[in-house]
């Protein structure tokens, strides 16, 4: 029985790390650029096995806002450090029954014949979590592998992890999100046709629909961001929330005012990339008001960018 989709390859003595991977952050890529050291060393491959989508998304049955990388986005970010092939478990039901031993004989040993298993300090799989590096450690000479332990890197007493970087960007502080993470926070998407509100007051807006609906969306406010369109860079103002001023749907959305642009870019994909966070959303009395906010955003957007160069 194959437990990898589209598993078409075949390995000789491959070297393996495992894990969600999410954000592929500071922490990950140390573990990542490891496993292409020690593949280069022993002349084999490099494969990291990984999920399409959380596991606990399986687990609780159901979707929530969480995810800081969307799946093939991941991806990218993995081979670009080197990683030969990036294999994706199909997570259900049954496999979040599997015990560690059959997962790790069935899936590792036999279906992938893994010979080198890099691991990092928070690596857990099968039923309960229960596999981790001291399982993997006391199997080694059973199964013929070696096994390597890859410490967490900590920045100002804390360790580098998914679950932190969450809750930086829960709290809108993209600035330190994006110093655990190495890059900008981006949510990549589509762009959908508004109310065209925006436009009326002098500062027309894209709304973004997010690729994925498990997205991590930051934290409702006002954010310098850059734009990305068919490989193009600009400028962005970007509101998170409700448009409270001009709207009294509490829809939540993401609007942004692209700088200097004028172009009908509905329906096309969107990177969006997250600066920093500048203000809180507000309600204004009247719409002048909410006018004379927004200039400000935008000159202070100009400002962090030309000092940043």
């Amino acid at each position: 029985m194959k437990y990898l989709k589209k598993q078409k390859y075949s390995f000789s003595k491959p070297v393996i790390a495992m894990g969600t991977f999410d954000g592929v952050h500071l922490g990950h890529i140390k573990l990542l650029n490891r496993v292409v050291e020690k593949a280069i060393e022993k002349n084999t491959k490099s494969i990291v096995i990984t999920y399409y989508h959380h596991p606990l998304e399986t687990i609780h049955k159901k979707t929530f806002p969480y995810l800081l990388t969307e799946r093939d986005r991941k991806e990218k970010l993995i081979k670009d450090c080197g990683i030969d092939y990036v294999l994706y478990l199909d997570f259900d039901e049954f496999m979040a029954q599997m015990q560690p031993e059959d997962f790790l004989k069935k899936i590792l040993i036999d279906e992938i014949g893994a010979q080198d298993l890099i691991v990092g300090y928070d690596t857990h799989f099968g039923n309960s979590r229960e596999g981790n590096y001291e399982f993997l450690k006391e199997r080694a000479s059973i199964y013929n592998y070696s096994i390597e332990l890859i410490e967490p890197i900590k920045m100002d007493n804390h360790i580098i992890s998914s679950s932190l970087i969450r809750d930086y960007i829960r709290e809108g502080d993209m600035q330190y999100a994006s110093k655990l993470l190495g890059r900008n926070y981006s949510i990549h998407g589509t762009i959908n046709q508004g109310q065209k509100i925006g436009r009326k007051i002098g500062f027309p807006t894209i709304n973004l629909q997010p690729h994925d609906d498990n997205k991590l969306v930051p934290a409702i406010g006002v954010y310098i961001c850059e734009v990305l369109v068919e490989g193009r860079k600009y400028l962005g103002v970007t509101n998170i929330g409700y448009s409270p001023t001009l709207k009294t749907t509490r829809i939540k959305e993401i609007e942004t005012h692209i700088l200097d642009f004028n172009e009908d870019i509905y329906n096309k994909n969107v990177k969006l990339c997250f600066s920093k966070k500048i203000r809180d959303e507000l309600f204004f009395q009247n719409k002048n008001e909410l006018i004379v906010a927004i200039n400000k955003d935008v000159q202070t957007t100009r400002e962090f960018f030309k000092r940043s160069e």
